[in-house]
């Protein structure tokens, strides 16, 4: 269950790896009470299939696992598009410089030697979801930039013959007498008159947007859908 923080905020979920119930006991207890969210995995396996359905904001991983170890889930984790930006850092006892390097070489962003500080861990895990927050916000926002250049170059290039339609429409019901048109025909005049406005109304919305304005929904499944709010919030 997803919790949230005193000021209503989401709490980050951090997921842990490790094969000694012990240690997932400590950090799980120690991160839970720091407004972290937490899932524990025993073993590489079971992190890489939690890491594809909970998508946590980052993992805290030992290296030293039976079967398959910390360098060999992080690999796989990097590898596919759907797990590679989650931040990973590594815990091991392990202190040998070629094995902290080997960690930054598989994808870790950072690695802290058993046993650990507390305190340090605590900074170090912090630090690395405030990055991915901000990386998030960042891709957000360009997101938004082109959908607002997208917004602006569609109500130009669409103005210009809506105003030819709409005074065309106008030209036709100058030039000749309603009373002789049938109820089918007058209707459809009416829907095309509605059918302006409506497009009217979406460019004057486009030409008014700010990125503040944008939202993205899930549609389909994997894609993405564009929300226009109204100045209203509508």
């Amino acid at each position: 269950m997803v919790g949230k923080k005193s000021d209503g905020q989401q709490k980050p979920l951090i997921l842990i790896v490790d094969d000694v119930p012990q240690n997932l006991q400590v950090l799980g207890n120690f991160l839970s009470g720091n407004d972290y969210d937490i899932s524990m995995a025993a073993n590489g396996q079971k992190a890489l299939e939690m890491a594809n359905k909970i998508w946590p904001d980052l993992i805290l991983l030992d290296v030293i696992m039976p079967e398959m170890d910390g360098f060999q889930v992080c690999q796989e984790l990097k590898a596919k598009a759907e797990t590679k930006d989650i931040p990973v850092i590594f815990l091991t006892a392990k202190t040998q410089m070629e094995d902290i390097l080997k960690g930054f070489e598989v994808g870790a962003v950072d690695y802290v030697t058993k046993p650990f500080n507390k305190e340090e861990l605590l900074a170090r895990v912090s630090t690395h979801v405030a990055l991915k927050n901000a990386q998030k916000e960042i891709v957000t926002l360009e997101q938004k930039n082109v959908v607002l250049a997208l917004a602006l170059t569609a109500s130009h290039e669409l103005n210009q013959p809506l105003t030819v339609l709409k005074g065309n429409l106008e030209l036709f019901q100058n030039s000749i007498n309603k009373n002789n048109l049938t109820d089918r025909q007058q209707n459809f005049i009416k829907k095309m008159e509605q059918s302006i406005d409506k497009i009217e109304t979406i460019l004057e919305k486009f030409t008014d947007l700010d990125s503040s304005s944008i939202h993205f929904e899930d549609y389909l499944g994997k894609k993405k859908m564009v929300i226009f709010e109204n100045g209203d919030g509508e």
